[in-house]
């Protein structure tokens, strides 16, 4: 977002969840790392505190438990759904193992909740995951089979 202390893109709108930015720059957890890379922003930056719709067809929902302000994007289109996951997914195990918790998640039971609500409403209808932290930065489905659940790449 920024680069030797100025933004990237100069003219664009950053967006940040502030239950993110009280954590992680203004809070008592604050990380110098992000206070240097995110302060910059500046008046480039427009805090959000609930879901809401960036663009038609592209759609903040907030899901909190990776980080306080985690946030997954939902591009829509004629009924259709991708859903764009960022840090909320980082590995296709956490789709498959429903009690999986991991260390790097600050709330690791509304992480885990989080991810199997996602998993399970992809699984019930049509919905393309795009996962970045998968390796190639798979797009997939969550399938079932014999009662598992797994990552389909598409």
């Amino acid at each position: 977002m920024t680069h030797d202390g100025a933004a990237v893109f100069p003219q664009a709108t950053y967006r940040a969840h502030r239950a993110d930015w009280e954590y992680f720059v203004t809070g008592d957890n604050a990380q110098p790392s992000a206070v240097d890379k995110l302060t910059p922003l500046g008046s480039r930056l427009e805090l959000f505190d609930a879901d809401f719709t960036v663009a038609p067809g592209v759609d903040a929902l907030h899901v909190p438990g990776h980080t306080p302000g985690s946030t997954v994007y939902v591009v829509s289109s004629g009924g259709r759904r991708a859903v764009l996951l960022g840090d909320v997914v980082h590995s296709v195990v956490q789709f498959s193992e429903r009690d999986w918790e991991v260390v790097w998640d600050v709330d690791p039971a509304a992480a885990s909740a989080v991810r199997n609500r996602i998993a399970d409403r992809a699984a019930d209808g049509d919905d393309l995951l795009v996962a970045a932290h998968f390796p190639g930065m798979r797009f997939g489905r969550v399938v079932v089979g014999d009662g598992d659940r797994s990552f389909v790449a598409v």
